[in-house]
């Protein structure tokens, strides 16, 4: 019997995935769960396991080779595959030793032909089934975040020499890129060039634009930048995306906040408006819902991806099943799942299966802005920051809180009235806080 090991969809919106390692070759015998391949999927590296115990017969897919999902990577049957299987190291190296073998050997009694597997000529060693150990055989260096490895590999950049400063001592892109600029420190003297004899006047212009050119750069894009590139403009062409803005008054929840869960873990203002989304979404299902072909697709669950920024660019891990949380329970969740987030520790179900988007830039000063739909999603929630306004009280003025909100649909689903009528629900449930707990 054959298994077919192929590159699994972790999330809705993969489409390809990058064999970054393996941790068998071909004739290795493998139990049930133990590592196969590591491979590299958008914003997340993870590792394949063995389904059933086996002996792998051939590897299809190299290292560094980038290839869609569903694309069969390696096979695993019961028997040793034939010295003369193509695909993996080891079969190659089975070929290059019989190649080697002398003359004599040819005219061996059968029965040495066939010699227990406990000869110590035909002993394998499968791979230890725990990842980290996998990982240690490998010889690969090892706590590098994934574009830095790439921009190592595309530099020729030696990552044994490097140290990290990430977190945990993990390799980043920032020191990749201080390696590359040591080893190319020395400046690169471009050649003068001969002014012509005519026209003076133009020799000013011309010495400008070299000079304008000696001071541009240009580096490749890294994959996180050119998934989110491709990912955003193919929202942006698909679908008919609008927006609308408003605003909450959140004086009472900054209020609160410090005493949900004893002060535990503070909820922060993007966790109550976690909390309100997946409140409110069981009365606007069609916002959260997606469209395939004719085909409006309802998931029957609420999970609410929130977006964290990391070095590499943006990720959004997903708070599952999101509506069975309380307040205190959804700011747990949420600051365990953006620390791992960038300590680049988390695993592709964290990624997977999100319904809902909230993302926010208030931290950055921003108040309104016009967020990006997170294909195949057809909602997301931007937040800005909370910002102090006067408001009428009696006959005099009080300063309250205020939190702005900007919500954008794909009007293939949702009209602008009720996707109002969901925004005011938040709002509602923003400034009653005692609800969201």
């Amino acid at each position: 019997m054959t298994t077919e090991i192929k590159l699994p969809q972790w999330g809705m919106s993969m489409s390809e995935g990058t064999v970054t390692q393996w941790y068998v070759g071909v004739g290795d015998e493998v139990t049930k769960d133990q590592p196969l391949v590591e491979v590299e999927a958008a914003k997340v590296t993870d590792v394949i396991q063995a389904p059933v115990d086996g002996i792998v017969q051939e590897i299809l897919v190299d290292v560094d080779e980038t290839v869609e999902v569903n694309t069969v990577l390696c096979m695993l049957g019961d028997e040793q595959p034939a010295a003369t299987s193509s695909g993996g190291d080891s079969a190659a190296a089975d070929e290059e030793t019989a190649a080697k073998q002398p003359a004599s050997d040819a005219s061996a009694p059968a029965s040495s032909a066939q010699a227990p597997a406990s000869d110590d000529s035909t002993v394998t060693h499968p791979v230890s089934r725990d990842i980290d150990a996998a990982r240690m055989n490998s010889g690969r260096v090892h706590g590098v975040v994934p574009l830095a490895r790439k921009l190592a590999k595309e530099h020729d950049i030696d990552l044994s020499q490097i140290t990290g400063s990430g977190n945990q001592g993990r390799i980043v892109v920032k020191d990749v890129e201080a390696a590359l600029k040591s080893r190319d420190e020395t400046p690169q003297v471009e050649p003068k060039k001969a002014a012509p004899r005519s026209k003076p006047s133009q020799v000013t212009r011309t010495t400008a634009k070299v000079s304008q050119q000696g001071r541009e750069t240009r580096e490749q894009a890294s994959r996180l930048r050119h998934v989110i590139a491709e990912r955003m403009h193919t929202s942006l062409q698909e679908t008919a995306q609008f927006t609308m803005t408003t605003t909450a008054d959140v004086t009472d929840f900054a209020a609160l906040r410090s005493d949900v869960a004893g002060g535990a873990t503070k909820p922060s203002y993007m966790d109550a408006v976690v909390r309100a989304v997946a409140l409110a979404l069981p009365n606007h299902p069609l916002l959260n819902s997606r469209l395939e072909g004719d085909t409006i697709i309802n998931p029957g669950t609420i999970n609410v991806g929130f977006a964290v920024a990391i070095e590499e660019g943006l990720v959004v891990p997903v708070v599952h099943e999101a509506d069975q949380l309380g307040l205190a329970e959804t700011a747990e969740i949420t600051r365990e799942l953006a620390q791992r987030a960038r300590n680049n520790e988390l695993g592709t179900d964290a990624f997977d299966a999100g319904t809902f988007t909230v993302t926010g830039l208030g931290g950055q000063g921003v108040d309104f802005f016009t967020p990006i739909i997170n294909p195949p999603q057809s909602a997301i929630l931007g937040v800005g920051r909370v910002r102090e306004f006067p408001t009428r009280f009696g006959t005099g003025l009080v300063w309250r809180q205020e939190l702005p909100l900007s919500l954008t649909v794909d009007h293939r689903l949702n009209d602008g009235y009720p996707s109002a009528l969901f925004l005011a629900e938040v709002v509602e449930l923003l400034e009653h806080p005692k609800q969201l707990i």
